[in-house]
């Protein structure tokens, strides 16, 4: 219990700035951005609120080009989602929209007035990341979480492997490999075998591709 609230109360800070290079195989195709800003009220739940920016560099164009953005507010008690945000910029296509979170209600409300089931305790794809950087996880360990991404359940179970070196262009940290059983959309995520548990290299899914988000820097944005 002391190792979890350790880890809690250390890992993303209000400020933490985490820089990526997006790859697609051996090509450099865009840039990731994660970012804790202040925490917020939520009704009566105090929340931590993360924000995620992604751009699929213009000039690769004849691949794929995109640029969004994700936000999450959860539940400092046990980080579940209670409110997400995403704006879409493709080529041909622009949307943007927040979705409610009654998790008490197991539902999801979105502006168009769409509601749709979930298990409750779920999480968004954002809140998911950062779920897994309040874990003491040792080889081994099995996560399990509900997940609810854009528009559709899934059931998460990842297992963490054992720590091995991740070489970045941020240096060479030793990393926990947190790896999901196949069909959802949460790739394999290394962390840094620390308290801070960074997010080193992000295996994600976007716009049809599969890319690989590698840290550039970490650094801490003043307010």
């Amino acid at each position: 219990m002391l190792a979890f609230l350790a880890a809690f109360t250390i890992a993303a800070l209000p400020g933490e700035r985490l820089d990526y290079s997006l790859r697609y195989g051996p090509v450099s195709i865009g840039t990731l951005t994660l970012r804790t800003l202040g925490p917020e009220t939520l009704g009566t739940e105090e929340c931590r609120h993360f924000r995620a920016d992604l751009e699929l560099t213009r000039s690769f164009s004849w691949l794929f080009w995109a640029n969004y953005r994700l936000e999450t507010w959860c539940r400092v008690s046990d980080m579940v989602t209670l409110r997400s945000y995403k704006r879409t910029r493709e080529p041909h296509y622009r949307a943007e929209w927040t979705a409610t979170y009654d998790q008490e209600q197991a539902m999801v409300s979105y502006p168009d007035g769409q509601t749709c089931s979930i298990q409750p305790g779920s999480r968004d794809l954002l809140s998911t990341w950062y779920y897994f950087r309040t874990l003491p996880l040792a080889p081994g360990d099995t996560v399990s979480t509900a997940l609810h991404v854009d528009r559709r359940n899934y059931q998460l179970a990842a297992v963490a492997r054992a720590a091995r070196p991740v070489t970045t262009p941020a240096g060479i940290f030793d990393c926990i490999a947190v790896v999901p059983s196949a069909g959802g959309p949460l790739g394999t995520v290394y962390l840094t075998d620390d308290s801070l548990r960074i997010p080193v290299s992000i295996r994600t899914r976007v716009g049809g591709l599969v890319v690989i988000a590698v840290l550039r820097s970490v650094s801490c944005e003043e307010d």
